[in-house]
């Protein structure tokens, strides 16, 4: 067993931050026990008790000013004023009566002033008919969801077609305008106000002046402060705290930050073995993979404390690792033929593009379309990276500018292309006019065709079969090619050309070959990507993709000139569990910020940055 070498300042820093853990962990658990215990659960109902009788306490107020003004413009009247004179003795009045009501304290109750068991009674039923209430509709919901999702998923494709460049949120906006309550909701939404009811008559007994008329209109208030949809501990404290305008002491910051203190324990706990074992991890892992890595766990913390669901993200990264995946792994056979990373891999992405367009117009539909529209994408790739290697060939030692000049130009070229094509399906067609649109949905030919292949869920996290088997297909399929002879013979060219050469491998020809590859891996990997994403996107949408999956393979570890399955892999899930998770992190954080997007930036360009100052400008002469 290798011995691990620790330094005495490496040592305290551990101590340290394992004491700081313990600390935190202990006061974590304390306050979430608490939170059931009968400390917690009291502090929580003085709060909403208070809050209640602010609520009330308002209304309260505005039925004694709303008194005091009828009179004053009663008495006006009757004094033979006009409409002048009755709006000011009414102005008068209300500022009078406000100031009277202050003075008298009509609406100010301390829970210490007057007995609360049966308000509190009433506030319990009622707080409890509310949870249940948003319970069921949660479950109806869901089941709304599950059995018409395919009918009712909409998403905005203006939105699709701005966020497609640099792989954004792919979230998907359901409608449930359609979903109408269940015989239980409502059975349970009559419980809610009959409790109302007899929580309002408690409320008569402390304000004798409130009516019937006034506790209604007070209703969604009130409600709105006992509980809420989707409620937990935390949003629920919040509320009563604002509401109330109690100061809970050090032992309700406690109970609010419980789960925070708890999971900040956790995270401190990785940080120090993360730094006790920093010069073994950074030798296996390297610098930007252990960074990454630890901001990846970082943001999984921060996803939890923040209420948000971790494993609908975590869901959301495995489909993103398989709809990336074969795009990224398109980068491998570039890498190990010679050329370098393949930032030309629009070219493949068009004939993949070609191939989806092709299925929509014959009215091919699920895996037979999505497989015609994969063999007319590697043909085309096939003929298109033919010539692409030829091209790179006559530039060799300037891969890495050409491929990117390369990629860029056809993307512009087929913004003249698309307008041309002579594709007659009003799916793609923009209404008026010539032209395919920008956005085209696939809705009606392949779209979640691997997704919900054999999907499951474990622990709530929705894993899609089918596009992860796609994906690991493909990496067997590029492994298994890559230990042929020919595979073998591509690599060797691609490490040492002069010595392969010498050898008999006829170094041209490899590299033809891996850049064939690597375009036709591209055009699949679009297919996959269109297909999961749910449109295909065209015009300038490509024109990016090419820098995200380079960040994704460097980020795995791979370099400029060597690249293995296993980069492409854990490359592609930090890379995309960062970008799913960063989002709404940052968004939580700082609500209406771009910090997300300009987090997405500096990670993909800072990557590529990165592993070409690591490569030192050598080129394979």
């Amino acid at each position: 067993m290798q011995r691990v070498n620790v330094s005495m300042k490496q040592l305290i820093a551990c101590v340290l931050i394992v004491a700081l853990a313990l600390v935190l962990g202990i006061v974590g658990v304390y306050g979430l026990s608490c939170r059931g215990a009968d400390s917690g659960v009291k502090l929580l109902q003085d709060m909403r008790l208070q809050a209640v009788l602010n609520t009330a306490g308002t209304g309260a107020v505005d039925a004694y000013v709303a008194a005091e003004k009828q009179a004053a413009t009663k008495a006006a009247r009757e004094a033979g004023g006009g409409m002048k004179e009755v709006r000011e003795a009414t102005a008068k009045a209300e500022t009078e009566a406000r100031a009277r009501a202050e003075e008298l304290g009509i609406g100010e109750v301390d829970l210490s002033e007057v007995d609360t068991t049966a308000l509190g009674t009433a506030l319990s039923v009622m707080v409890a008919a509310q949870e249940a209430y948003y319970a069921e509709e949660a479950r109806a919901q869901e089941a709304y969801i599950a059995q018409n999702k395919d009918a009712i998923t909409v998403t905005d494709e203006s939105e699709a077609a701005e966020d497609a460049e640099g792989d954004a949120a792919m979230e998907e906006t359901i409608d449930l305008s359609g979903f109408v309550a269940t015989e239980e909701m409502n059975r349970l939404s009559a419980e809610v106000d009959e409790a109302y009811l007899a929580l309002c008559e408690e409320i008569k007994v402390i304000f004798p002046a409130l009516t019937d008329d006034i506790l209604a209109s007070l209703k969604s208030t009130i409600t709105g402060v006992m509980a809420a949809s989707g409620d937990t501990f935390e949003s629920c404290y919040d509320r009563a705290v604002a509401s109330s305008g109690m100061n809970p002491g050090a032992f309700g910051v406690i109970l609010r930050q419980a789960r925070t203190f708890a999971l900040t324990a956790v995270g401190l706990i990785v940080l120090a073995l993360v730094v006790f074992f920093y010069a073994p991890l950074v030798k296996k892992m390297g610098v930007p993979r252990l960074i990454i890595g630890m901001f990846f766990l970082l943001l999984c913390l921060l996803a939890l404390i923040l209420n948000l669901s971790l494993t609908s993200q975590l869901g959301n990264t495995l489909v993103r690792l398989g709809m990336n995946g074969v795009l990224v792994l398109s980068m491998l056979p570039g890498i190990q033929c010679g050329i370098s990373l393949n930032l030309g891999m629009p070219i493949g992405i068009i004939g993949g593009l070609i191939g989806g367009l092709l299925c929509i117009e014959l009215g091919m539909s699920g895996i037979v379309g999505f497989l015609f529209a994969c063999m007319v994408g590697l043909m085309i790739s096939a003929v298109t990276g033919y010539f692409y290697g030829q091209l790179l060939n006559r530039l060799k030692g300037d891969e890495m500018s050409v491929t990117t000049y390369v990629g860029f130009s056809i993307v512009s070229l087929m913004c003249i292309g698309w307008l041309v094509l002579p594709f007659k399906s009003p799916i793609m067609k923009w209404p008026l006019g010539n032209g395919l649109r920008t956005t085209i949905g696939l809705q009606s030919t392949y779209k979640h065709v691997l997704n919900n292949f054999l999907s499951f869920e474990v622990f709530g996290v929705t894993i899609p079969t089918g596009l992860l088997l796609f994906f690991a297909l493909c990496c067997f399929l590029v492994w298994l090619f890559m230990r042929s002879k020919t595979g073998i013979a591509m690599s060797a060219a691609g490490a040492n050309p002069r010595f392969a050469a010498a050898t008999g491998i006829d170094v041209d020809r490899m590299r033809i070959i891996g850049t064939m590859l690597s375009t036709m891996l591209a055009a699949v990997g679009i297919i996959v990507y269109g297909q999961s994403y749910g449109f295909m996107q065209l015009y300038q949408a490509p024109r990016q993709m090419g820098f995200l999956a380079a960040s994704a393979i460097l980020l795995g570890g791979a370099s400029t000139s060597r690249a293995k399955i296993s980069n492409v892999i854990i490359g592609t899930f930090l890379f995309q569990g960062v970008l799913t998770l960063g989002m709404p992190v940052a968004n939580a954080l700082i609500p209406g910020s771009t910090i997300s997007e300009t987090l997405r930036i500096l990670i993909s360009n800072g990557i590529i940055l990165y592993a070409l100052t690591k490569s030192g400008g050598d080129t394979r002469g």
